[in-house]
């Protein structure tokens, strides 16, 4: 029996010299194709979708309007004081690029800097601090210590370079997130429910602008896929700004202790608008960095059509930098938020 390669070079009679000479002239921008793929910003991606749209790769400087380089964002984070790196949840992109940023903000400091995380509550707080005096700790020791498998977050495979990444530095971690009972509770009756007007304003929660709320609220109608009428959705909105309000504590009280943090969150906490940014300058802190990764769409030709509407005209009063990344494979939420709906009101009927 022939060869596999004698039976193509029989049935498509090309001589074999001729092969050769075909496959070295080919060579060369073979090399420079897997060299460019390989040296873009955060390549090679793991996300599947989407990996060849031309904005892939792309940093985005929002004042200037240009495109920057990795080594120029690197070097805005080691001159920042704080910086918070934003996620699309299950895109392991996004926290494989947090992993990278977290490391390079550490370079250089005369101590690690804080890393709070918006997805540990804050009542686990001490055993946090606790696994972190264990010597040789690493990522799993913190993800078992945090219960994160049954967090209701993405696993902890998603989340491994980053929260390794912390732990590699040294990096003391603050948990920030509002536990889950408290978001219900903030959701169905208030901010009063939890708080004393006194911790309210500790935590810098005046209330927003009109307009900003009225924002935040047609954003939680629209997160909701359009299914949550807008009275149920400004309820919910206390606890939104409750969470923002706790990541901002959080990264003050990481400032005070290590002189430097950096936040992980979700991108509607780290918006510059109302998220969590808003509530570090209530604080009177110095600016973030906030850097926002998002995810191509296949009619998307412009960065400004990647981000949400609202903010489409100003990419600049939402974060610094925006990083393009592939999408990450998912069943359109919106069907699965309809079957708890229908869940729900099948429950209301019984």
């Amino acid at each position: 029996m022939r060869k596999v390669h004698e039976q193509v070079g029989h049935d498509f009679h090309v001589p074999r010299a001729a092969a050769r000479l075909l496959l070295l002239m080919l060579l060369p921008g073979l090399m420079v194709m897997a060299a460019l793929a390989a040296s873009a910003p955060f390549g090679p991606w793991q996300a599947p979708l989407w990996r060849d749209h031309p904005l892939v790769g792309t940093l985005y400087d929002t004042r200037t309007g240009r495109n920057i380089d990795r080594a120029t964002l690197e070097q805005r984070l080691r001159r920042a004081d704080i910086a918070v790196l934003g996620e699309v949840h299950d895109n392991p992109d996004h926290h494989r690029i947090q992993g990278l940023l977290l490391r390079a903000f550490a370079q250089g400091r005369n101590k690690p800097p804080a890393v709070v995380f918006e997805m540990i509550p804050t009542d686990m707080q001490q055993r946090l601090d606790s696994i972190l005096q264990v010597e040789g700790v690493d990522a799993d020791m913190v993800f078992d210590a945090v219960r994160w498998d049954s967090s209701g977050w993405p696993s902890r495979e998603l989340y491994r370079p980053v929260m390794q990444a912390a732990v590699d530095i040294g990096a003391p971690i603050i948990a920030a997130g509002l536990p889950r009972d408290n978001v219900r509770k903030a959701s169905r009756e208030g901010l009063d429910a939890l708080l004393s007007a006194s911790e309210q304003a500790a935590l810098q929660l005046q209330p927003l602008s009109k307009e900003m709320m009225n924002a935040l609220v047609a954003d939680i109608v629209k997160s909701h896929c359009d299914m949550i009428p807008e009275d149920v959705a400004r309820r919910m909105s206390a606890a939104q700004r409750l969470r923002d309000a706790l990541l901002a504590d959080g990264v003050r009280r990481g400032i005070s202790r290590q002189g430097s943090a950096v936040l992980i969150t979700g991108n509607g906490h780290a918006r510059k608008d109302r998220g969590a940014p808003l509530y570090l300058q209530r604080h009177g802190l110095p600016a973030p960095l906030v850097i926002w990764p998002t995810e191509a769409r296949g009619k998307a030709r412009t960065i400004a059509d990647l981000l949400p509407g609202n903010a489409r005209g100003k990419p600049a009063a939402l974060a610094d930098v925006i990083i393009v990344t592939p999408r990450a494979a998912r069943e359109d939420p919106c069907k699965g938020f309809e079957r708890f709906m229908q869940r729900k009101r099948r429950g209301q009927q019984n």
